[in-house]
């Protein structure tokens, strides 16, 4: 694609844009997919791949443009393969002492790299796992002020936050997001039944559903006692129901255990609303939730 000079000095230039341009991003979500934008644009790839690794040890990955849509650590192990031209560069994020992740970029048609782009890909890489490894530790310190103690997900007042900034980015730069709204049906009655530590199993399982349903870019949040959200950025309204209904069957075929009571996993009641199509504003978004009748 191009020589080794003038390609490390465009990795250079791409790493002093991407610290410029996602200085703004206030959550792990939006800054993981600016990072993945600014590669690709400023590198010249046709998309990008950022997997960085989570508290659990698993890749979760952000993509931007025309790559395959991850969603697991086993679909994106399989992205290059997936490329339609066969195209495509990958190299890990090393931080100190750890991995931190892994970075895949597809080019423009068969044959786009060549052995001076892996080296300069590798240096691109380097760089940016330093910058990106600081970042997960200011993450780290900010997290427990938007957390949810009980599942480690979002908690509602973040969640909500992140409703806004979806909307002012749709607004600036087009596009559409979801939000999916999930209720446990009969978490009261569970309570009442096996005791409030059964119904902490059981929400703990539903946060596990989510976890392991949804892409870097998303957004999972404990909404209420039983009630849960998800913010698809870049969904329209029939993912949000694919997305939906996969955590549904989820939590309904996973068996729940604590202290010697066994149960299946409860149903879930949900609905999908989408910006722009239901509302331009927070509260109209929440009004048509309120509206909507729960599948």
């Amino acid at each position: 694609m191009v020589g080794l000079e003038n390609g490390a000095t465009r990795a250079f230039d791409a790493v002093s844009r991407i610290v410029r341009e996602t200085r703004a991003e206030q959550d792990a979500g939006s800054y993981w997919r600016a990072v993945a934008r600014q590669t690709a644009e400023c590198m010249g790839y046709r998309a990008a791949a950022l997997g960085i690794v989570n508290g659990e040890g698993m890749l979760e990955f952000t993509v931007f443009g025309e790559a395959p849509d991850c969603h697991d650590e086993k679909a994106c192990r399989e992205a290059p393969a997936l490329a339609p031209d066969g195209s495509w560069i990958s190299a890990p994020l090393t931080g100190i002492g750890r991995s931190i992740g892994t970075l895949i970029c597809y080019g423009h048609g068969a044959g786009a790299f060549a052995a001076d782009d892996l080296r300069v890909h590798v240096e691109l890489c380097d760089c940016l796992a330093v910058i990106l490894e600081a970042q997960m530790a200011t993450e780290n310190l900010a997290q427990a002020l938007h957390q949810d103690p009980v599942t480690g997900l979002y908690n509602r007042k973040h969640l909500l936050k992140r409703i806004d900034e979806e909307i002012s980015r749709t607004e600036r730069y087009g596009g559409q997001f979801a939000v999916v709204f999930l209720d446990i049906v009969g978490l009261r009655e569970i309570n009442a039944a096996f005791g409030h530590g059964m119904g902490d199993a059981v929400i703990e399982a539903v946060a596990r559903a989510l976890k392991r349903s949804f892409r870097g870019s998303d957004a999972a949040a404990r909404f209420g006692d039983d009630e849960f959200a998800v913010l698809l950025p870049g969904a329209d309204k029939p993912r949000g129901q694919i997305v939906a209904n996969r955590i549904s069957r989820t939590v309904a075929c996973t068996p729940i255990a604590r202290d010697g009571v066994r149960m299946q996993g409860p149903d879930l009641d949900w609905c999908v609303v989408a910006h722009p199509v239901d509302g331009s504003t927070r509260d109209q978004l929440l009004a048509a939730r309120e509206d909507a009748s729960m599948s």
